[in-house]
């Protein structure tokens, strides 16, 4: 998911595949926090409005809506800067008949009037494809203007730096595809150690009850499957490009033949190793 303008830094796809990919995604990492969507810190009752920052296809707001007992008399509003991945008209029907709408909108401008200042909770998760390192904070900015006083914000991130297993020494195949990666996110800008970031930048803002939380895969051998999938698909999706940026291949289907080769090897690896995923969520309260 992504909430950028420019898409020529963004490594992620918006075809069908990384639909599909985002949608299983949201499923594996609300499985890693225990299943819960809204930290437990933030109280659900006096919730009137949510706003969804990176949207993508809309599957977190979807999932909220349908979870909340009260979500027929909350407004919910999903933005992000392309609507390649959104559902038809732009707006997400829900099974009541409820209908949740979705808008293009680049997290690094203003608002329009009419969001300022709405919303109890502002989600935001996963930026680090297309956020550069020192645009975390105007996101951050114009996510508190859509606060009301006091209104919460919650932003999650996976650190690219941590994908590795439990199993010692570790495979070279995955220190290559990980350091692929954050050396290309480093040429671009971007910044792989996002979790970390997100907090500094929220506990040095206007903020207060500032609380961040690290999930992870470790001691949950029930998501050992679900979490080996997950790892292979994002490689899947992010290494061929970052081949690319490196000058480790030519294009993205040479890269892609050549990621394939170094997946089937981590796969065979994750046959009796546990892959090691850390979710990075900060919360913390608008101060007046």
């Amino acid at each position: 998911m992504s909430s950028h303008c420019d898409e020529n830094i963004y490594l992620l796809g918006r075809d069908e595949a990384e639909t599909e990919r985002l949608n299983k995604q949201h499923r594996f990492l609300v499985a890693v926090s225990g299943g819960e969507l809204i930290h437990p810190s933030i109280p659900k009752a006096k919730i009137t409005a949510v706003a969804d920052i990176g949207t993508g296809t809309g599957v977190w707001l979807a999932d909220l809506a349908n979870r909340l007992p009260n979500a027929s008399s909350i407004y919910f509003h999903g933005f992000d800067v392309s609507d390649a991945q959104f559902p038809p008209e732009n707006t997400i029907t829900q099974a009541t008949g409820q209908k949740i709408p979705l808008s293009v909108q680049d997290a690094l401008k203003p608002y329009a009037p009419e969001h300022q200042g709405r919303y109890d909770l502002v989600h935001i998760r996963l930026l680090t494809a297309g956020l550069r390192q020192g645009d975390y904070a105007s996101v951050l900015n114009n996510a508190r203007d859509l606060l009301k006083p006091e209104g919460w914000i919650q932003w999650e991130e996976v650190d690219h730096t941590t994908f590795c297993t439990n199993k010692i020494p570790e495979n070279p195949v995955i220190t290559k595809m990980r350091n692929t990666t954050i050396d290309a996110m480093l040429t671009l800008g971007l910044w792989p150690f996002a979790p970390q970031r997100v907090y500094d930048e929220i506990s040095a803002a206007r903020f207060q009850n500032v609380r961040r939380e690290t999930y992870t895969t470790v001691g949950k051998e029930h998501l050992h499957e679900t979490a080996s999938k997950w790892v292979a698909n994002v490689m899947r999706a992010m290494v061929p490009p970052s081949m690319v940026v490196n000058g480790q291949a030519r294009n993205d289907q040479e890269a892609k033949v050549k990621v394939e080769v170094l997946i089937r090897e981590f796969e065979r690896h994750c046959e009796d190793a546990l892959p090691l995923v850390n979710f990075g969520v900060t919360v913390a309260q608008r101060s007046g």
